[in-house]
């Protein structure tokens, strides 16, 4: 992780410290939001480092030929719970290790960037250990409560 570390989520800085390492990486979202794609904008913008916090991994899937990786997180609001399905799309299939999250309890919290050679990086802190680190080219989100039809 690069800004929202597992000391910061933990409680490991003084408030004035754990307020500083949040806004900068809320000015460096702000900055970089404009090249993010449209989903992973709207992504960081709903999330913003907190949003994701406590949500259970519930699938993954690797598509090695559509170079795509399904993750798909049970996130809590105002409704009750609902399904959060990020799909990745133009990733590297040999970058991913789509057994990460066996043995997560649940995401800490997560970060979204620019990464070399045109791509994006989205970065997610695990418990109770682990970093999930995913480069991509463009993203989708989809939100559904459980028994919607899609």
């Amino acid at each position: 992780m690069r800004f929202l570390n597992r000391k910061w989520v933990e409680g490991g800085y003084d408030g004035f410290t754990t307020d500083l390492y949040w806004g900068v990486y809320l000015r460096h979202f702000e900055d970089i939001a404009a090249d993010l794609p449209k989903m992973a904008r709207a992504l960081g913008s709903l999330s913003l480092g907190k949003g994701l916090t406590g949500s259970q991994v519930t699938a993954t899937s690797l598509d090695r030929d559509a170079r795509s990786f399904r993750l798909v997180l049970k996130v809590q609001t105002i409704e009750g719970d609902a399904y959060l399905e990020i799909a990745y799309r133009g990733v590297d299939p040999d970058a991913v290790d789509e057994h990460m999250f066996d043995a997560v309890d649940f995401i800490l919290t997560d970060e979204l960037d620019i990464a070399p050679g045109d791509c994006f990086e989205h970065r997610v802190l695990l418990s109770p250990e682990g970093e999930f680190a995913i480069q991509f080219n463009d993203m989708d989100i989809k939100l559904a409560r459980p028994g919607e039809d899609e």
